[in-house]
């Protein structure tokens, strides 16, 4: 570290560790917790390393959004990091307002960008840079990080190519981060070899306590973090990356907590579904975005069992929709392949992706249910594991007097339906109604990753599960789980139809006119088109 570094800006221990990291680690990631200075640590490394000294040297620093840049990282550079700080300007720096770059005596530059998308990331396929820093990370797509880590190059022995990286846990980015730096090494401080890329990458925790400075110039801070739900306060002040405010699912379970009862479970172990369980197959479709299939087979009591997991990325429907069929060649009692409906869109093409599928999977497709609010309901209903709480019922109990007129004003089925409200409940036992083999290992690791859309200014869109790398599978059990319903309610409604024309057909010797007047009912409920005169031996 520069020798008179210390001078202008002391960092903290952990901060210390992160400037003093060898270069041969390629990637590094800082944080955890807020207020650890990750930020600052990001600005300050070109010059705790005497990077700007060099006259070749190029070092960039991205943000995702220009507001959240030209909010922090722009300003910190021009007026100061950390409490009296020195600035980029203390170092010799001046500051290009239009082109973000900060250029310094030697000719070193430093500059400031954003990822908004992709193609943000691809206009930098001809830049070469030493140095390139992420300030929150999660907020990014995996492809911006990976695709940028392709521009951090050196061909000058004095000079790096590292990239360093720094995060609370939370965000979009939230599942890929830390599967790549996290779950590695969870209590960090330790480097990692990745044999794929024959590169080293370590991480750096950080939580609130390791930041002195902060607690001298905001005492309160920290108070002011434990007003947030405990969620939040693991992954602000104790830098949790496994538990985190805004998850869609919390009540999905990978293993049972211990306080819990037995069956707050969703992921078993595989077992041989029967022949003659009733089977249907969901399809999310893609190309570039991954092709995600899941076959789910239902149970006599109406719990689904997601029991096979197909995904692929870059495979042309030829391959995929014959691999489906492949491997559901032994499956009997297939009743339903559901599809993205987005696969009837016409492209342009002599067929659509469905007439595509069609041909090569065998299976004839049914067009998926795409009602999001609707599907995450439903998956959350699915993932229950809790008893619903008793049924309400009115104060006064139950009426003969009001459940007579209620049959006079709005019909038999009305008072019925008041009737068995006043009905002791049959115990749920089918709870949760969602287990999952644990060979479908992406459904797994996707279902607690979900997060919930931040559109403040869409309060609808506020409501549904944000848009990810690596959904695809979330979408795919939200086509299974609505045909699945659709299923179980036809079954129970055809059930039901069969128990009220058996009622209607024993009681029909007792009053022919009574007969026909609930016969022609039921035929107009069920659509039945049942000719009565089928049944008039039932008068003889």
């Amino acid at each position: 570290m520069h020798s008179d570094f210390n001078k202008l800006w002391k960092p903290n221990k952990k901060q210390e560790a992160f400037l003093s990291l060898p270069d041969d680690i390629f990637e590094a990631l800082y944080g955890g917790a807020a207020g650890g200075g990750k930020s600052d640590v990001l600005l300050m490394l070109p010059f705790a390393r005497r990077f700007y000294e060099h006259p070749k040297f190029k070092g960039i620093i991205f943000r995702r959004t220009f507001p959240e840049l030209e909010q922090s990282l722009i300003n910190r550079a021009k007026t100061g990091v950390g409490k009296d700080g020195p600035s980029y300007y203390d170092f010799g720096g001046s500051y290009n307002d239009q082109k973000h770059v900060w250029t310094f005596e030697s000719g070193a530059t430093i500059r400031f960008s954003y990822l908004t998308t992709n193609d943000d990331a691809r206009s930098h396929k001809t830049a070469e840079y030493h140095y390139i820093g992420f300030d929150e990370l999660t907020a990014f797509d995996e492809f911006q990080y990976t695709y940028l880590s392709s521009r951090c190059r050196t061909v000058d022995h004095d000079l790096p190519a590292i990239m360093r990286a720094a995060s609370n846990p939370e965000g979009i980015g939230l599942a890929w981060v830390r599967e790549r730096f996290i779950i590695p090494c969870v209590e960090g401080g330790k480097r990692i070899y990745k044999r794929e890329s024959n590169s080293s990458s370590i991480f750096i925790p950080a939580k609130l306590a390791d930041n002195p400075h902060l607690f001298e110039s905001d005492p309160n801070y920290i108070n002011r973090l434990r007003l947030l739900p405990i969620a939040e306060q693991k992954a602000l002040i104790d830098g949790d990356w496994f538990i985190f405010s805004g998850q869609v699912f919390p009540e999905f379970r990978a293993e049972r907590h211990i306080d819990e009862p037995e069956n707050a479970v969703h992921v078993i172990e595989p077992f041989e579904i029967p022949t003659w369980w009733p089977k249907i197959i969901a399809c999310d479709w893609g190309f570039t975005h991954k092709t995600s299939v899941l076959f789910g087979a239902v149970s006599p009591e109406g719990r689904v069992i997601v029991y096979r997991q197909y995904t692929c990325k870059k495979e042309y429907i030829s391959t995929w929709a014959s691999n489906l069929r492949r491997l559901s060649q032994f499956d009997e009692n297939i009743l339903a392949v559901v599809l993205d409906p987005s696969a009837w869109q016409n492209r342009g093409t002599e067929k659509t992706i469905a007439d595509q599928f069609r041909d090569f999977s065998l299976f004839d497709p049914e067009k998926a249910d795409n009602d999001r609010l609707g599907g995450k309901l439903l998956v959350h209903e699915f993932l229950r594991w809790k008893k619903r709480p008793p049924r309400f019922l009115p104060s006064e109990g139950y009426n003969e007097t009001k459940a007579q007129e209620i049959n006079r004003r709005y019909g038999t089925d009305a008072m019925k339906e008041y009737q068995k409200m006043f009905l002791p409940e049959a115990e749920e036992t089918n709870l949760p109604r969602l287990q999952i083999f644990n060979t479908c290992k992406e459904l797994i690791r996707t279902i607690p990753l979900l997060v919930y859309n931040q559109d403040a200014n869409d309060p609808m869109k506020a409501e549904d599960v944000a848009k990810m790398d690596g959904d695809d599978d979330y979408d795919t059990l939200r086509y299974l789980l609505k045909a699945v319903d659709r299923y179980v309610l036809r079954v129970q409604q055809e059930s039901e139809d069969r128990v009220k024309l058996s009622t209607i057909l024993l009681n029909a010797h007792n009053d022919p006119t009574h007969f026909y007047r609930e016969m022609d009912n039921y035929d107009k409920v069920t659509n039945a088109d049942i000719s009565v005169s089928r049944y008039r031996p039932y008068f003889n």
